[in-house]
């Protein structure tokens, strides 16, 4: 039986390849004219997880900026974290999500534009990739997505300052539940967004980001919508055929930061190996990435439940116990659970001894 991978985002991509490797037929549908269009993402990934994708591919040349750390904003208080090295980059996710998508069909896929599935779906098994509104969830009654955030971003022109930090803006009053970020792309022009846990109004929280920075942001922008939370249930059989859902279908989706590309392949992948097992997909990708997606949430949780005060009162005890340096040392953007624990306690108990 063949498998019909719907979206060819970086997951339905991935999950295309895995699936051929393992001997399957494989369609891989795309409702726009190519891949990686409508842009609705920044591009900022993880050095280690775009590593994770080298078999898939070179991420080198899809790379626009470099980033080496961060300056986080806490309701007005900065904590500044320097990694020393490059711990992620920029890429442009057009060309990214192309190249994925012809490796998919070099591979073997059929590769079908402006082609928007819906049902009856064709024969075969199925690899819902197709967003946060998925079609494929819909149709087969899967539970639904609880907690979305929305999101505004623009492209401006910068003073050109710190090109390879990313600034990040924390407050409850201005961006409920999420966060603002400016991302220089060069010396000259950075993406900046802004997003609110929906009802939200994301274009509200941008104008803020804009207010805060003294900035005119264009009216030109781009709104999407990111899950923060993921299905309880992303596989099932039906109708003699296996069902199954990845990336933002899924909500495998970092919550701290609406990052989707290194879970979404990683369980794209898993996907692929398993079309044939989905009882096997829902416990091997839970096994492998469900503490980090879960703590992710939690982080993500307890952020949003901070009010600016609490914010500011945060950043202090973290400059108290120099968590910066922990963080310069230990940061990892994919893993929280890696910088949690033991270590962490050990960092602080040696900042107060030493003070």
């Amino acid at each position: 039986m063949g498998v019909q991978v719907i979206g060819a985002g970086p997951a339905g991509s991935v999950a295309a390849i895995s699936a051929l490797r393992e001997n399957h037929n494989v369609s891989l549908h795309e409702e726009h004219s190519r891949a990686g269009f409508p842009l609705n993402c920044s591009g900022l990934v993880s050095k280690e997880g775009l590593e994770s994708l080298r078999g898939f591919v070179d991420y080198r040349s899809h790379i626009t900026n470099r980033m080496r750390g961060a300056v986080i904003n806490c309701a007005g208080s900065q904590l500044l974290i320097d990694s020393g090295k490059d711990i992620a980059y920029l890429i442009n996710r057009a060309s990214f999500d192309e190249a994925l998508a012809q490796k998919a069909e070099e591979e073997g896929a059929k590769v079908q534009y402006n082609n928007r599935i819906s049902a009856p779906f064709p024969d075969g098994h199925i690899i819902g990739a197709d967003g946060p509104n998925s079609i494929v969830a819909s149709h087969f009654n899967f539970p639904k997505i609880e907690r979305f955030v929305g999101v505004s971003q623009a492209i401006v022109r910068y003073d050109g300052s710190m090109p390879d930090y990313v600034r990040v803006f924390l407050s409850a009053e201005n961006f409920p539940g999420f966060f603002a970020w400016l991302i220089p792309q060069n010396e000259e022009y950075a993406e900046v967004g802004a997003g609110c846990v929906l009802p939200g109004n994301p274009n509200k929280s941008l104008d803020s980001l804009a207010k805060e920075l003294a900035m005119d942001f264009p009216k030109e922008r781009t709104h999407s919508i990111i899950p923060v939370a993921q299905r309880e249930r992303t596989s099932f059989f039906s109708q003699s055929r296996n069902i199954l859902l990845v990336g933002d279908a899924a909500g495998q989706v970092k919550s701290t930061t609406g990052g989707g590309v290194v879970f979404g392949t990683g369980c794209a992948k898993i996907a692929g190996r398993n079309i044939n097992t989905p009882k096997q997909y829902e416990r091997e990708w839970r096994a492998t990435y469900g503490k980090e997606l879960n703590t992710h949430y939690r982080l993500h949780k307890a952020l949003g439940a901070l009010n600016d005060d609490s914010l500011r009162a945060f950043a202090s005890l973290a400059s108290t116990f120099r968590i910066e340096e922990f963080l310069q040392r230990n940061g990892n953007m994919d893993s929280p659970t890696k910088m949690l624990g033991p270590n962490l306690l050990f960092h602080s108990i040696r900042s107060l001894v030493n003070k």
